[in-house]
């Protein structure tokens, strides 16, 4: 099997490179803030990253590569709770042991109102079924769908904010893979294999409670009134 970092050398991986650059590019630039984190590689290190106006990025994940920033487990991010504007999981639910406890990583490091992007493949379809036929495939992993993803975002106190598909044309050989760019003008949604999702950090607005003023007592209430004679 292929290995995943040189795949994308090949003209395959470059094209799914590239439509996942070109969905970012529409969302990154409209996220401010000071410290955007991707968790886990995808790609050459940071490539995903150049549309983003936030100047603090850095890469977390638990490899061995030398040009990552920081290294850590998906699920146990080395960051103080909400400290982080912006959050990026490429693919990276679908490589993680609990995805839950990713999202719940990622809404405690988020600052309020900070925003999780997330790329992830759909369970049905042509990328996810050659995989399932038992075709070697370096994207292979456990997929997430789009609308289950809304839920279990929804539940951590995240509203989504955009839902992009792309990536239409079949994941196989060049040939085929040349004679469908038509797909990716038409962008059919049923034929999308991939999305990107956007989620805010829901801040929930604390109104204090209006107290009841009490009547304030006399100091002499309980004491008999005094009879002049």
């Amino acid at each position: 099997m292929t290995d995943l970092h040189s795949w994308f050398e090949s003209r395959l991986g470059a094209y799914l490179l590239r439509q996942e650059r070109k969905v970012l590019d529409e969302a990154l630039p409209t996220l401010f803030g000071y410290f955007l984190v991707q968790v886990g590689t995808w790609g050459p290190v940071g490539s995903l990253l150049h549309a983003s106006p936030i100047r603090g990025q850095y890469v977390l994940d638990p490899g061995r590569d030398d040009a990552l920033q920081l290294r850590s487990e998906f699920d146990a991010l080395p960051l103080a709770s909400d400290s982080v504007d912006a959050l990026l999981l490429p693919h990276t639910l679908e490589h993680a042991a609990d995805p839950h406890r990713v999202l719940r990583e990622a809404e405690r490091v988020l600052v309020g109102e900070g925003h999780l992007v997330v790329l992830g493949f759909q369970p049905w379809n042509l990328w996810a079924l050659r995989q399932r036929c038992g075709s070697p495939t370096p994207w292979a992993g456990r997929y997430v769908s789009a609308q289950r993803l809304r839920e279990w975002l929804a539940v951590l106190g995240f509203d989504t904010v955009n839902l992009r598909r792309y990536l239409y044309r079949p994941p196989f050989a060049r040939a085929l893979l040349v004679r469908s760019a038509f797909l990716d003008h038409w962008r059919w949604r049923p034929v999308a294999s991939a999305y990107m999702l956007v989620a805010r950090k829901r801040v929930f607005a604390v109104t204090p409670l209006r107290l009841r003023r009490l009547k304030p007592k006399r100091a002499f209430a309980d004491v008999a009134n005094p009879t002049l004679r």
